[in-house]
């Protein structure tokens, strides 16, 4: 398995110069694949990985820190990911629900919650989605993973 993020992504993910919390990194943008975890990945890449690991929770924390009080003014949650395998990697996750009510009430202007069923109506039953696959071509899972040399 491959120790750094650098090595295991190819370039199609987006990547930013930032600087949060006194640290020059690059933040870069992916999905979490993991099924219980769905949401927007932010992986701040650090170019020099502290030797101490208490250096780099520091960081962590800070970072964390930062981003709490930032996304929480948008009305979004975040989470440190504690599951990140990259030692060179502080990662975050942006919830799918938290993303979810965030288009609703921001660019759709709608109401997040819910709609209300009236006394004794039954919920209708939700439609299964198709799988988002184009006929002829990998899932992208499979086809990131390949990538990164782990298939």
């Amino acid at each position: 398995m491959r120790n750094n993020l650098n090595e295991a992504l190819p370039s199609l993910i987006p990547e930013f110069p930032v600087e949060i919390a006194g640290h020059h990194l690059t933040l870069r943008f992916d999905v979490n694949i993991n099924k219980t975890k769905k949401g927007v990945k932010l992986q701040f890449v650090m170019k020099d990985v502290p030797t101490d690991p208490r250096e780099a929770q520091t960081m962590a924390n800070e970072i964390g820190t930062e981003l709490q009080q930032k996304f929480g003014q948008a009305g979004l949650q975040i989470t440190y990911d504690v599951e990140n395998p990259y030692r060179n990697v502080v990662g975050f996750l942006l919830p799918l629900p938290s993303v979810a009510d965030f288009i609703i009430k921001t660019v759709l202007k709608g109401d997040a919650a819910q709609p209300e069923q009236a006394p004794g109506e039954e919920a209708p039953a939700a439609e299964e989605l198709p799988a988002e696959e184009v006929p002829g071509e990998e899932p992208l899972k499979e086809r990131m993973m390949r990538i990164a040399g782990i298939l």
